[in-house]
């Protein structure tokens, strides 16, 4: 009853279609400031030739970057809405888009189904660093957490891992990647970064309670000077039907 779903999302960016970099299509009738041109974290798939990367030298230079994710299970395709204007149509579980650069400051997240009707609407603060914004499942229906997405110093040889619980319906995680374990993860929970040698690894999700139930159990290979985010989902709102998604990010 599990799936996993885990690529490495190049640019971070699951679907090849271009979205609006300055959310400004339609107009719902609030004025906002523009928003600034998408930024692409990763680079990874050009070769090192003057290209700028995220982080690096421990310059936060993209200030108030957001990038949506869906982990919601048991939902149709979303759409959201930021200020009342339009971010991103068609949005997928679990499918995470690129950053977007809006203004510091509060913002207005609105989730709504192909229809126009309106799951959920939740005031956001943006800060000065890069998040996620991920959709999520509560006890009301939906949520949005905030997910830091903070520097990790990697080299040729070597990699960050961590992981981010959203499986609402799975309760406390187990995870390891090799000999690194990250234990009794709970749901909106993000664990720190930890380096690691580049190269394959058996990835295993377990829960936590005892006894340790495996729920998958796979291979996962990083590349050198990437840092990986494995958010563990739900794909049913039922217990243990859980799905993981590994972002491949570069921050040096």
């Amino acid at each position: 009853m599990n799936e996993y779903d885990t690529i490495p999302l190049y640019t971070a960016q699951a679907r090849d279609e271009v979205i609006d970099p300055d959310f400004t299509s339609p107009d719902y009738g609030m004025a906002v400031p523009p928003y600034e041109e998408p930024v692409d974290p990763d680079f990874s798939v050009m070769p090192d030739t003057g290209v700028p990367c995220v982080f690096c030298n421990n310059h936060q230079w993209i200030h108030g970057a957001v990038r949506l994710l869906n982990a919601a299970a048991g939902y149709n395709p979303f759409t959201v809405l930021i200020d009342n204007q339009l971010a991103y149509t068609g949005l997928e579980s679990p499918e995470i888009t690129e950053y977007r650069q809006i203004p510091q400051g509060y913002h207005i997240f609105s989730v709504i189904d192909a229809n126009q009707n309106t799951y959920f609407q939740k005031s956001m603060y943006v800060g000065d660093g890069m998040a996620t914004i991920a959709i999520v499942n509560s006890a009301g229906g939906l949520n949005l957490l905030s997910i830091a997405d903070t520097a990790c110093p990697t080299t040729n040889t070597t990699s960050c891992f961590r992981v981010c619980n959203l499986a609402y319906y799975s309760g406390p995680i187990n995870a390891s990647l090799g000999n690194i374990y990250f234990n009794s993860i709970n749901f909106s929970q993000v664990t720190s970064f930890s380096p690691m040698a580049s190269g394959s690894y058996t990835l295993r999700v377990a829960r936590s309670a005892r006894p340790e139930t495996a729920l998958i159990t796979t291979s996962v290979n990083l590349n050198p000077r990437r840092i990986y985010t494995l958010y563990v989902l739900n794909w049913n709102p039922s217990l243990d039907t859980i799905r993981t998604l590994l972002v491949e990010d570069r921050r040096n």
